[in-house]
C-alpha cells in the first residue's frame, strides 16, 4: 500500500501534483482556503479536508504547494487548525513551494523550537509548470538529510521526471532561485523581442518559428510566445508567480551582496506590469507594454503580415534573434556567477537548467566551455565579443524608432563592463 500523504495548496501546480498522486494509488487528503479547487481535487478521487490539521491526519507525508513562505508558516503554525497540531510523529514535511533560501533554517527553528523536532522537513523545490505536473514529470531539486529524503524517495519520484539531490536542507531553494533567475530574465526578453517584431510590423508568426529554430530558443519563448499571437492572457502562468520568484532571487542576490543586474532589471519590468494591471493575466501579457497603448493585439494581427517584409526600419528577424542571444548569453553566465556564490556545485547546475524551464540555447551552447574554468565572466566566455556586436547593433536599431529594450541595454553593459 502507497503511504498516506497530505497535500495543501491544490493550485494550477499543486493540483496537478496532487491528482498525479492520487492517479499512482497513493491515498492523498487535500486542503484548499478556495472551495473549486478541493471540488476538483475530489473530482479526481482525492479526499477533502475542511483545516490544515485534519489535511494531516493520519499522513506519513504532507506535501505543501502553497504560493509563499508566509503561507507556509500560517499552513505550519497559524491557529489550532495549524499543520503542527495534526502531524503525527515523525511526519516528513515537504515543502515544495519556491520560498527564500534563508527561509528553511528558520522553518526548522520554529519546529524544534515547538517541541516538534519529529518532524522531518525536506527542502524540495519544483519546476517545470503544470502540464508537467499533472504528468509527474517535475524536475525537483530536493535537498535535506539523506535518511529523510531515502525515506521519501516513493513520494517524490512520483511527482518527478527529474529528481535531483543537492545536499543540506536549503540547497534545493538556492538551486531553484539559481534556475530561477534565468526563468525571469528569458519571460521578460519573449515579450521585448515579440514587442519589437510587431512594432516594425513583421510577421510576427514567422519570427516565432525563426527564432525558435535559432541560437535564440529558449522553454520560455516558445512557451509564452504562442500565448501572444492568440492575444490569450488567461493565467496559465500569472504575472504574479514569476514577480514572487524574481524578488526571490534579488532579495538572496542583496543578502550577499551579489550584483544580478539582469534579474533586477527583469524584476522591475515586472512591476511595470503591476502598475499596468496585468498581475493575474498570464505573464506573457506583458508583451503589451512595449507596444502602443492602442495596439496591445499588435503581435497577434502581425500574425497574418506579409512573409515578405524582412525588415523595417532595418530591424529584421535577425535582429530579434540576436537580441535575444544577447540577453540570454549575459543572464546565462550571470546566473552561473550567482550559482558559484551560493555554493552549488555548478556541473550539476548546468544539468539541471539544460533540462528544466529556464533552458535557452546559448546557455547550452557557451556556458560547457566555461565549466572547466567555473569562471563566469563574459570576459571568459569564447562567443561573447561576436554576440556583443550583433547585440551592440540591434540596441542602436532599437533606439533609432525609440523603441524601449531594458533587457537588451542591461545585458549592453554587461558585456561593455566585461570587455574594460
Amino acid at each position: 500500500m502507497a503511504p498516506n500523504v497530505g497535500f495543501a495548496g491544490l493550485g494550477a501546480m499543486g493540483g496537478g501534483m496532487a491528482k498525479n498522486l492520487v492517479k499512482n494509488g497513493f491515498p492523498v487528503t487535500g486542503y484548499d482556503v478556495f472551495q473549486p479547487l478541493v471540488d476538483s481535487f475530489v473530482e479526481a478521487g482525492g479526499k477533502a479536508a475542511k483545516s490544515p490539521k485534519e489535511a494531516a491526519a493520519n499522513a506519513e507525508f504532507f506535501v505543501s504547494m502553497v504560493a509563499n513562505a508566509a503561507q507556509n508558516a500560517s499552513l505550519l503554525f497559524d491557529g489550532p487548525d495549524a499543520l503542527i497540531h495534526g502531524m503525527g510523529k515523525n511526519t516528513t514535511f515537504i515543502l515544495c513551494s519556491t520560498c527564500p533560501p534563508a527561509f528553511l533554517p528558520e522553518l526548522r527553528k520554529r519546529l524544534d523550537d515547538a517541541q516538534r523536532p519529529d518532524i522531518k522537513l525536506l527542502d524540495c523545490p519544483v519546476s517545470g509548470g503544470t502540464i508537467r505536473a499533472g504528468d509527474g514529470t517535475l524536475s525537483i531539486f530536493s535537498s535535506g538529510p539523506d535518511a529523510d529524503l531515502d525515506n521519501a524517495k516513493e513520494v517524490l519520484e512520483c511527482m518527478s521526471g527529474n529528481l535531483y539531490r543537492m545536499g543540506e536542507i536549503s540547497n534545493g531553494t538556492k538551486t531553484k532561485t539559481i534556475h530561477q533567475l534565468l526563468a525571469a530574465t528569458n519571460i521578460i526578453s519573449a515579450s521585448e523581442a515579440m514587442g519589437l517584431a510587431a512594432t516594425v510590423g513583421l510577421n510576427t508568426r514567422a519570427v516565432v518559428e525563426h527564432v525558435n529554430a535559432s541560437d535564440a530558443a529558449s522553454f520560455m519563448f516558445e512557451n509564452r510566445a504562442p500565448h501572444m499571437l492568440k492575444n490569450d492572457w488567461h493565467p496559465f502562468s500569472a504575472l504574479g508567480i514569476i514577480l514572487k520568484d524574481a524578488g526571490i532571487v534579488t532579495e538572496a542576490a542583496r543578502k550577499e551582496s551579489f550584483p544580478t543586474p539582469l534579474a533586477s532589471t527583469a524584476e522591475q519590468e515586472y512591476l511595470r506590469g503591476v502598475q499596468a494591471g496585468f498581475l493575474r493575466d498570464d505573464d506573457a501579457r506583458l508583451v503589451q507594454m512595449f507596444l502602443p497603448k492602442d495596439k496591445g493585439d499588435a503581435v497577434a494581427k502581425c500574425a497574418e503580415a506579409d512573409v515578405k517584409l524582412n525588415s523595417n526600419f532595418q530591424i529584421s528577424k535577425e535582429t530579434v534573434k540576436d537580441l535575444l542571444c544577447g540577453i540570454h548569453l549575459a543572464a546565462s553566465v550571470e546566473g552561473m556567477a550567482f550559482c558559484k556564490k551560493l555554493g552549488v556545485d555548478s556541473k550539476t547546475m548546468y544539468e539541471i537548467i539544460a533540462k528544466a524551464a529556464g533552458w535557452n540555447a546559448m546557455f547550452t551552447k557557451c556556458i560547457p566551455d566555461m565549466l572547466a574554468k567555473d569562471s563566469w565572466s563574459l570576459a571568459d566566455c569564447s562567443h561573447a565579443e561576436e554576440v556583443r556586436a550583433k547585440l551592440a547593433e540591434a540596441v542602436q536599431k532599437c533606439a533609432e524608432i525609440k523603441y524601449p529594450c531594458p533587457m537588451a541595454a542591461a545585458a549592453l553593459q554587461q558585456f561593455n563592463f566585461a570587455s574594460r
